[in-house]
């Protein structure tokens, strides 16, 4: 039997962030405050490389429980933290902030650093653009700090599903506060979204996206674009007739042939 660590860190990986940096630091990745389904990792290290799971909006990382078993069923070890409140904020007020981007970045490093190998990433939704900030690096448009330097070297796959990556179409009209502000939010002219698509092929060796010609959450197009493929990709499936969540949860096998082989199939 897999020992399988679906709602929390094991105590190796845990111990590790604890004496590599600090407490703050667990209690930032684990989110001990949600509940003990918030987060997930560690376990033996593997033949594989590590992937680490972000979330989208409103989500706890146990949304994707699904794949997360299935990952590591076959050899994976994965890593996930639920940025965010779970939750309790509603959708329309989600932001794109900079907190948010300093957790998914401070998992990435953390991981890299604990398996002593390349990671990959699947981003789910709006954890799509909030990842891809994370291994971008720079300035925080919000609040201007510095993350720091690129981790596209630490990254092999980034894996892009039903993806915010160029806007949402519920934000075709800009508003003022909330998710689809035109600084940290889902209007495709934000300056959140302009910084992380002014540059490309930053997100990894391998870049991939799934989306969905019938998402009815994020839509198709908006401002001339597709909404999900990200600029300067490897490749990308398009798929017909799937909701949003559906593209997430219904295309498990191709996710992890991305991850695996880097191709769909």
């Amino acid at each position: 039997l897999l020992p399988f660590y679906n709602c929390e860190f094991n105590p190796d990986f845990r111990a590790f962030v604890h004496n590599r940096y600090g407490l703050p630091i667990v209690n930032q990745l684990e989110r001990r405050d949600l509940g003990n389904d918030a987060s997930t990792g560690g376990g033996p290290v593997g033949s594989e490389e590590a992937v680490v799971i972000v979330h989208g909006i409103t989500n706890k990382i146990t949304r994707f429980n699904g794949i997360i078993e299935k990952l590591r069923s076959q050899g994976f070890q994965v890593f996930g933290t639920t940025w965010g409140d779970g939750g309790t904020t509603p959708v329309g007020l989600v932001e794109l902030r900079c907190a948010y981007v300093k957790q998914i970045r401070s998992m990435l490093i953390a991981v890299r650093e604990y398996t002593n190998k390349k990671v990959d990433v699947i981003a789910y939704s709006m954890g799509s653009p909030i990842a891809r900030k994370a291994i971008l690096g720079g300035t925080c448009v919000d609040t201007r700090e510095l993350l720091g330097p690129p981790l596209t070297e630490h990254v092999d796959t980034f894996l892009s599903v039903a993806g915010t990556n160029n806007g949402a179409l519920p934000c075709l009209v800009p508003i003022p506060v909330g998710t689809c502000n035109k600084k940290n939010g889902l209007h495709c002219e934000s300056e959140f979204l302009s910084d992380i698509n002014k540059l490309k092929g930053y997100e990894g060796t391998n870049i991939f996206s799934i989306f969905s010609t019938s998402d009815e959450k994020i839509g198709l197009k908006m401002c001339s674009r597709l909404v999900s493929p990200i600029i300067g990709e490897t490749g990308y499936v398009r798929k017909e007739g799937l909701t949003h969540d559906q593209v997430m949860d219904n295309t498990i096998d191709t996710q992890i042939n991305f991850i695996f082989k880097h191709r769909p199939r």
